[in-house]
């Protein structure tokens, strides 16, 4: 008799082909430039609109593990917080090229021309370059100390 309207079903939306405004799937004309919307295309416009989305809140998490590390390095230093530092350093060195993968098996064949998916391609590209050099190095260290321990 009554249907159950839900407030966790989220709105579903789509850049309109002809304005480029945002507007819900569940529409059948732009409310801005009134062209007619194809359900289907409107269907995989939405999809794709939100893989994007994903993967710009994904390299944001992954820029945030990286900016991270530093101040993982600086509680080492501070009296009563060295084991978190350590504990957190060690854990985003190894987290984050993990998860640099992760985004580019999962996002890294994206077409699109958004600026933001862009950026956060970028921003994967040099995290990915950078934590792993920065891991590849503190394993050479702990080697080497480990080398001259045996001597």
């Amino acid at each position: 008799m009554f249907e159950s309207v839900s407030l966790s079903t989220p709105a579903r939306v789509f850049q309109c082909p002809n304005c480029k405004e945002t507007i819900d799937t569940s529409a059948q004309q732009c409310r801005f430039c009134s062209v007619d919307i194809d359900p289907g295309a409107a269907e995989a416009a939405a999809d794709a609109m939100a893989r994007v989305n994903q993967a710009c809140s994904d390299a944001s998490y992954l820029k945030v593990m990286a900016v991270s590390i530093p101040v993982f390095v600086a509680l080492m230093y501070v009296p009563f917080t060295s084991l978190l530092g350590f504990a957190g350093y060690y854990f985003l060195l190894f987290a984050t090229p993990v998860m640099a993968v992760r985004w580019w098996v999962r996002f890294g064949r994206i077409k699109t021309e958004d600026q933001e998916f862009r950026s956060a391609k970028r921003t994967t590209l040099i995290v990915g370059k950078l934590v792993p050099l920065l891991l590849l190095y503190q394993l050479a260290k702990i080697a080497l100390v480990h080398v001259r321990t045996l001597r």
